[in-house]
């Protein structure tokens, strides 16, 4: 369908290529193009303009300096040649003022969110004066949902469309972000670290070629084109501090470098209510601290004739975690940790060929990792800190770790775009991806024939996502459609075993192809998107593998597959001191073989189990009736329901899928005043607000669901999230910033979770309550 759309709408325009010289016959460059009174675009260094035009006469102008230059009738006809040559003559008496001409160039942010896609971009230049991490400006965003399992350093999930976890890929500047360790995660990266998030959902753009399954969320570090040197620091409750440090320099020869860092500590000892003694009692955690560093420095060069920019970057990060307790928050930990230290190198590179019409990016990384999981004591421990009985045999978890790993991870990104006009451009990208893991654990798992240590035996895993798409522009550029087909490849090799404690060495290969759609239409004030993918995830290395000590290993693992659609919608109304917008998305997901954790004694595996539809809508304001206020609310609701195919468990085919919120929103209030004390200084108030409706903590048949604002019967309780009545979880957080008049120093203060209710987020596990945040950023130049 759009074959012939890109053919229909085509047939009848033809290449016409303007020509530009000075009176000498050289090139000139830089002159703006107008088309019967439209800019059409500027001439290059080679002082050509391409257009695409229909048969017909048309009144060329050749504009720079708000002076037409020259003006010309040109005749256009198919199957000629259309070379058209501009001569300027500088002594021109003719030359007269162009009274008005509007040249628009559309933001990064803009650009991305009228592209075919449904995504959604977070733009953080405003925000370095706010606290916490990006995960919670991602929870505020229409569709999102952020999971976590507790404060600072814990495991943090996307639920973006009904799906979540690894189901959704998460990248850093187009890289996976596993690669740069937790140093540099959700739970870890402060919004000074990042120029803006871009959240895809449902259909992923060409130039990440990625495996995702339900769409992806891409961090871009912050870049300039000017000198600055920042300083961030901030301080909360439960002894957390966080501080950031960010440096670009440039020379007039286009040499620059720069640093960009962070650190992270928290005791993370908030308090929690759980079971002692069968009575429920308020106590502190007092096994959670986490310590990250993170830190990459860079040097560059650019605008050179060989490269546009080429950069090279070192990165080291470190992680540190305590680990408290388990998913029901019954079993209680006093001494388990991890630990990881991470070293990684990357090149990137971008230069424009053929009079700037084939664009290639190419950005190639290599990253080393240490990590240590310890569980080795013979204490056990209660919610009060307590010890007892010391005849146990080492770990608290489980049958007991001394786990150390080395791992070793290549990737590579391959991005170009070649312009074939104006109006069609095609698009390649491709990803390679390659990780290599050995290491010993003497508690860990042990071949029953041979005595090996498995993990000495190195696993390698390697895959290759391509992606080539062909992208067109009609209509006056109001119409833009996308067709793309994509390829996945995957090999694993490493050691496997059966349920006798037989092993052997095996290997796994697998591929699988892809294709995807979409067409924006824009008029006006309206915007229309429709998209669709067949989506694959690729099973990754730690489900194949496992990690020889709770999660056994899988070879016969299947990619899992989806058809992803979105039709989503946004009409806008701009006046000069105030703005509307409403935009909406409905989406729906029909899933197969996802890759489940089956738990099993003594150890738990992936497998392909379950098959499920998602359908669901979003919905967002915004409103800004005045300079200084904005108001605004979204919500998102996301029916995902299980496909039952085993007689066996019939009575739960349609019943909700558990542990996933199906029903949440945000409301916000942000107030902005300038020259209260000094002039040119400001103050800002911000409210936001977060409700997240009861889930299911385990299936339900669909007949013996609650109604959505019913009454919860007695032997339901204890199967809903939260447990104790509550119809949801609604939760405030407040913050005032004041920005000096020098523009270097700026104060924020912040309330989070103002009424300290109790939240949780995945099983049982509490997440912090009440907390204050102060936080001082200062800009040196």
């Amino acid at each position: 369908m759009f074959m012939f759309l890109v053919g229909l709408f085509s047939a009848n325009a033809c290449p016409v290529y303007i020509h530009i010289e000075d009176n000498l016959g050289n090139p000139a460059s830089g002159f703006t193009i107008l088309v019967n009174n439209k800019p059409m675009g500027t001439s290059n260094n080679s002082g050509i303009l391409e257009l695409s035009l229909t048969d017909g006469n048309y009144t060329i102008e050749i504009v720079k300096n708000d002076l037409i230059k020259s003006r010309q009738t040109v005749s256009v006809a198919c199957g000629q040649d259309n070379h058209f040559t501009f001569r300027l003559d500088s002594s021109n008496s003719e030359s007269a003022n162009l009274k008005e001409v509007t040249v628009q160039n559309k933001s990064v942010k803009k650009q991305i969110e009228e592209s075919p896609f449904s995504v959604q971009v977070i733009d953080f230049k405003k925000q370095y004066d706010k606290a916490g991490d990006v995960g919670d400006f991602l929870n505020r965003a229409s569709g999102v949902k952020i999971r976590t399992n507790g404060n600072i350093g814990s495991q943090v999930q996307v639920n973006l469309g009904g799906l979540q976890g690894k189901a959704v890929r998460i990248f850093k500047d187009g890289i996976p972000i596993e690669l740069f360790g937790h140093g540099f995660s959700l739970g870890t990266i402060p919004v000074n670290m990042l120029d803006r998030v871009e959240i895809y959902k449902g259909v992923m753009p060409v130039y990440l070629a990625s495996d995702a399954l339900g769409g992806g969320v891409n961090l871009v570090t912050r870049t300039s084109n000017k000198d600055f040197a920042e300083v961030s620091y901030e301080v909360a409750s439960f002894n957390t501090h966080r501080a950031t440090a960010n440096l670009y320099l440039q020379n007039k020869k286009n040499f620059y470098g720069g640093f960009n860092g962070s650190f992270n500590y928290s005791d993370n000892n908030y308090k929690v209510r759980v079971p002692i003694e069968n009575v429920e009692r308020d106590v502190k955690r007092f096994h959670d601290m986490t310590r990250s560093n993170y830190g990459e420095a860079f040097i560059g060069l650019k605008e050179k004739s060989w490269a546009d920019d080429i950069r090279l970057t070192l990165i080291y990060s470190d992680f540190y975690k305590q680990i408290q307790n388990d998913a029901g928050m019954v079993s209680v930990y006093g001494k388990a940790f991890s630990k990881e230290q991470n070293y990684t190198g990357m090149i990137n590179y971008r230069k424009k060929f053929f009079n700037d019409k084939l664009k290639v990016s190419f950005l190639t990384n290599y990253s080393h990792f240490n990590t240590k999981f310890i569980d080795t004591t013979r204490l056990r421990y209660n919610w009060l800190g307590e010890t007892y009985n010391l005849k146990f045999q080492p770990g608290e978890i489980r049958t007991g770790n001394d786990q150390r790993m080395k791992f070793n991870f290549v990737s590579s990104r391959l991005n170009m775009e070649y312009e074939l006009s104006d109006r069609n451009f095609l698009e390649f990208s491709e990803l390679y991806y390659s990780q290599r893991r050995k290491g010993s654990d003497p508690l860990g798992a042990v071949s029953i024939v041979t005595g090996i240590d498995v993990l000495t035996v190195p696993a390698t895993y390697r895959k290759d996502n391509m992606a080539f798409a062909w992208r067109s522009l009609f209509l006056d550029k109001k119409l833009e459609s996308i067709v793309a087909a994509k390829y996945y490849h995957y090999n694993a090799e490493g050691y496997t075993t059966d349920k006798f404690g037989f092993a052997w060495q095996s290997s796994k290969e697998d591929s699988q192809f892809g294709y995807l759609g979409g067409l924006k239409w824009e008029q006006n004030n309206y915007l229309l998107k429709f998209s669709y993918e067949y989506a694959t995830r690729l099973p990754d290395e730690y489900e194949i593998f496992g990690d020889a000590r709770l999660v056994k290993e899988n070879l016969d693992l299947n990619p899992e597959k989806s058809h992803n659609l979105n039709l989503s919608g946004q009409y806008s109304i701009l006046k000069e001191n105030s703005s509307l917008t409403f935009s909406a998305n409905l989406f729906y997901r029909k899933v197969q073989d996802i890759i489940f954790l089956q738990l099993d004694i003594p150890f738990n595996r992936y497998i392909n189990y379950e098959n499920s539809t998602v359908k669901g809508f979003e919905f967002e304001t915004n409103y800004a009736p005045v300079k200084w206020l904005n108001i605004g609310f979204n919500m998102t609701y996301q029916d995902l329901r299980r496909i039952e195919s085993e007689s066996r468990y019939a009575y739960l085919n349609d019943s909700r899928v558990p542990n996933i919120p199906f029903l949440f929103g945000n409301f916000w209030a942000n107030t902005f005043f300038k020259n209260v004390f000094k002039n040119e200084d400001s103050l800002n108030f911000t409210w936001n607000a977060n409700y997240t409706h009861r889930f299911f903590l385990v299936e339900i048949p669909k007949s013996q669901e609650p109604s959505l604002f019913g009454p919860v019967k007695d032997f339901q309780t204890s199967l809903i999230i939260p447990d104790d009545g509550r119809i949801g979880q609604f939760s405030n957080d407040v913050g005032v910033y004041y920005h000096f008049a020098d523009k270097k120093t700026t104060v924020s203060a912040e309330c989070r979770n103002v009424g300290d209710v109790r939240l949780y987020d995945n099983f049982n596990v509490q997440r912090p309550g009440r907390s204050f945040h102060l936080k001082l950023v200062y800009n040196f130049f």
